[in-house]
């Protein structure tokens, strides 16, 4: 549990059905706005059949976001709710009236899926079905922003990020349980993004929870993130036992909101498998490997 999470809880409990679901503004309400349940005649218009784009807005208020956007230059916030597929939803918020690539802030894909255990992974032994939120495309980034010396460019990265990972993971956890789910599933693309994201997601398998776990505890101590993602996206990770490259293949993590669900990842039938396979491994990351894998980008992300 992070620093927001007790904190947005209290804001969540502020926040009523109404805010949520409206697309007009709390300015523009009648006396029998509060009277009528919106929610269900315009479910088809709501992302996830939950949020409206003006009750997004209200989050963002809310929860502090648009007050941190601002902060880094980013003070005209539009957000864009598209339905059109009704089992796969879209949210985009832009930067200002253009709404193209360059003036993308976050871009959030997902839909709903049931999952039996033998569509999560052949080692987990989880015996029931899951409702889940399946994230299929997360994209946060700053377009006004340009890297530098001290925060450098990232694998699949086309502009810097936010910085707001805290408040995203705490804010998955709420929305999770606003949409009764069993948990929230996302496929990291590239290692980078899965250690990110373990803070608060755990991988379904053991054995891919402790191979992030070990790469992290091995490097670490020796270099920065963004040397380790590079290293990953290059191949340049190395199994010392092995001698080979530690390929990276994104596997499914989850965070898990259902009580049976978060006891099943404590027991010591997962944490016993991922300490075992964690204990074998040691890892080291080749430097001229990675040093030429540089010298032949047209535009290498940071001089190593």
């Amino acid at each position: 549990m992070n620093k927001f999470d007790r904190k947005y809880k209290k804001i969540a409990r502020r926040i009523s059905p109404l805010d949520l679901t409206s697309n007009f503004s709390q300015e523009d309400l009648s006396w029998d706005d509060f009277f009528t349940d919106r929610s269900a005649s315009n479910s088809s218009s709501l992302f996830l059949g939950k949020y409206s784009e003006d009750g997004i807005k209200i989050v963002m208020e809310r929860f502090g976001l648009a007050q941190q956007a601002r902060h880094l230059g980013l003070r005209h916030l539009d957000v864009v709710v598209d339905t059109k597929d009704p089992y796969r939803h879209r949210l985009t918020i832009y930067n200002g009236r253009h709404r193209d690539k360059d003036h993308i802030v976050m871009e959030f894909v997902a839909k709903y899926q049931h999952l039996v255990p033998k569509d999560i992974d052949a080692e987990n032994e989880y015996g029931q079905q899951l409702k889940v939120l399946m994230v299929e495309w997360l994209l946060l980034q700053n377009p006004k922003a340009d890297f530098s010396h001290r925060r450098h460019q990232l694998p699949g990265q086309k502009y810097p990020g936010l910085g707001l990972g805290d408040q995203l993971m705490a804010l998955f956890t709420l929305m999770g349980r606003h949409l009764q789910v069993d948990g929230i599933i996302n496929v990291p693309e590239y290692f980078h993004t899965g250690l990110i994201f373990s803070k608060r997601f755990v991988f379904l398998s053991p054995n891919v929870q402790a191979l992030v776990h070990q790469i992290a505890q091995d490097l670490w101590k020796k270099y920065r993130l963004a040397i380790i993602a590079w290293a990953s996206a290059t191949d340049c990770i190395i199994n010392i036992e092995t001698g080979q490259p530690q390929i990276w293949e994104p596997r499914r993590q989850i965070i898990p909101l259902h009580s049976q669900l978060r006891q099943y990842f404590k027991s010591d039938g997962y944490t016993g498998i991922a300490q075992g396979l964690k204990d074998e491994r040691v890892f080291t990351l080749d430097e001229e490997k990675l040093r030429e894998a540089f010298s032949k980008m047209k535009r290498p992300p940071f001089l190593f």
